[in-house]
């Protein structure tokens, strides 16, 4: 079975050089890893143009949006599996392996998932463990409880490409929502199977979670908003309200997060008095 990895990446210089040496360093090595560079500014198609010998491929993609630079990966990827990671994500040296056999048949239906994803832990702040079971509760958990159906985590899940391509003209292309719970809405109407596998863990940055109260809002609306769109009122009043008990469980966590450095997790107090301390956000 051929893996093929897929990293949109919009001004992640700072980090796509990180992610792609984790994807390197796999057991068992993906059948090539694209790149799609979203109108970058910096030198992020620079950086992942240097990891060539390593099976990886730069494309770019002009229309803006994280949705248009998946699809771009997904359309060009020639793999019989089509993994999608942030490029923040570092994953550990068993994971490509690990999507190819969490695409194995079910051994009670015969049956092969259509998509499989995991859950994540913060790689550059304390209290990983309590990290990994608040991501799990919020975002599979409570995703399943208020729209009865699985959801996909964008920054550690996989498509089959007969998946893709069956799910593909459905998928949505609107400003403002989650590409990836739109994803899981449109398998899930057309009666696809999702896979959720514990164990299919990776660490990723906190990040976002270190940005302002405006920023923060900015990017979770984009939750209840991506139900709303789908018709899924009473996904998206819950949504809308968990956004707000969340917003005020989220200060002191964004303030611990703001004072470790991203992506290393140094303790640096200083940086609290910054005004935000999160990389430019994947638009």
């Amino acid at each position: 079975m051929k893996v093929s990895v897929i990293v949109p990446a919009y001004d992640e210089e700072a980090v796509i050089g990180r992610c792609l040496e984790a994807l390197a360093r796999q057991r068992m090595p993906a059948a090539e890893i694209i790149v799609v560079d979203n109108n970058s500014a910096d030198r992020t198609a620079e950086v992942a143009a240097a990891f060539a010998d390593h099976g990886v491929r730069v494309v770019r993609e002009a229309r803006q949006g994280a949705v248009h630079a998946r699809n771009r990966g997904f359309d060009e990827a020639c793999g019989d599996v089509l993994g999608r990671i942030d490029a923040d994500t570092v994953v550990g040296p068993e994971w490509v392996a690990g999507v190819a056999a969490a695409f194995a048949a079910d051994s009670a239906t015969g049956l092969a998932p259509d998509a499989v994803t995991g859950p994540s832990w913060f790689y550059d702040v304390p209290l990983r463990r309590i990290g990994l079971s608040a991501h799990r509760f919020f975002c599979h958990r409570l995703n399943r409880l208020l729209s009865g159906h699985a959801m996909l985590w964008g920054s550690n899940m996989a498509l089959s490409r007969q998946g893709w391509h069956r799910v593909r003209a459905h998928t949505c292309a609107a400003p403002g929502i989650w590409e990836d719970l739109d994803l899981a809405v449109h398998l899930s109407r057309l009666g696809m199977r999702v896979r959720y596998v514990d164990g299919l863990r990776v660490p990723v940055s906190a990040r976002r979670i270190g940005a302002s109260v405006g920023e923060l809002y900015s990017y979770l609306r984009a939750w209840p908003r991506t139900y709303r769109l789908h018709g899924q009122r009473r996904a998206a009043w819950g949504a809308a309200v968990c956004l707000l008990i969340g917003l005020v469980l989220l200060r002191p966590c964004s303030l611990l997060v703001r004072a470790h450095t991203p992506y290393d997790g140094r303790l640096s107090p200083m940086r609290l008095l910054r005004r935000s301390s999160a990389a430019r956000p994947l638009p």
